[in-house]
């Protein structure tokens, strides 16, 4: 029976903090397709494959693919459609290689690997997820103490909202997160200093050399948020 394509989730961005079962699955996989992120000023970056190389998976097993980083996505939708066609090509010549398809993070949550998936399920290819540490789950932890407890709720923005969803969140009880603080900067330092009550914690790249974090209101007010930020806002 031909093996299901897997998604890979590697974790925040710290090697140690992948699973072990998505290790041994990748130690296995003879096709990795792996991420390439293109800025738009041209600069190439691959966390994912420095996570790997870092914990043993052979540079030779790496198909790596360019993703452009842009608000406009019909570059990377491009690109996962190539991917898909390719590992739809393979099984569809008799390829029953173990290959999978990483994400950083978790490969269930804001992935953007997912639009591979949808490409393969209706290709008729069955896939198979791996549980990963979400980078928000990271960040807590850095932090201490619990993200939510007892009767709290927890609201996870992706980076943009309405203006009500934004005032009816910072006016709530709960613990809210916001991914990819870039896209939502302006609306963060303005929440920042009209609710003061509530407790702010900001962090960029946790896990990695460039790990950031600041619960320094005025710091956070004046800081260039970079895309890959979080921003964890409790009541207590």
């Amino acid at each position: 029976m031909t093996e299901p394509i897997y998604f890979v989730s590697l974790g925040p961005g710290e090697p140690e903090l992948m699973t072990l079962q998505a290790f041994r699955l990748l130690e296995r996989c003879s096709r990795i397709y792996t991420p390439v992120a293109i800025a738009p000023t041209g600069k190439r970056s691959s966390k994912a494959t420095e996570i790997m190389l870092s914990l043993g998976i052979r540079a030779e097993q790496l198909i790596s693919y360019d993703l452009p980083m842009s608000k406009q996505r019909e570059g990377a939708e491009r690109a996962y459609r190539r991917v898909a066609d390719e590992i739809i090509s393979l099984r569809q010549m008799g390829c029953d290689e173990c290959i999978a398809v990483v994400a950083e993070g978790d490969s269930g949550f804001y992935s953007s690997s997912a639009y591979i998936g949808d490409h393969l399920l209706e290709a008729g290819l069955s896939i198979k997820q791996l549980a990963g540490v979400p980078a928000f789950i990271a960040c807590n932890a850095l932090i201490g103490g619990q993200l939510v407890q007892l009767e709290e709720q927890l609201r996870v923005i992706p980076g943009e909202a309405t203006e009500a969803e934004w005032t009816e969140a910072w006016s709530s009880q709960h613990t809210i997160v916001v991914m990819k603080g870039s896209l939502c900067q302006d609306e963060i330092q303005r929440a920042v200093r009209a609710y003061p009550e509530r407790k702010w914690h900001y962090l960029e790249f946790v896990g990695q050399e460039r790990e950031y974090y600041s619960t320094d209101l005025e710091e956070i007010c004046t800081r260039k948020f970079p895309y890959f930020s979080i921003i964890i806002s409790k009541t207590r």
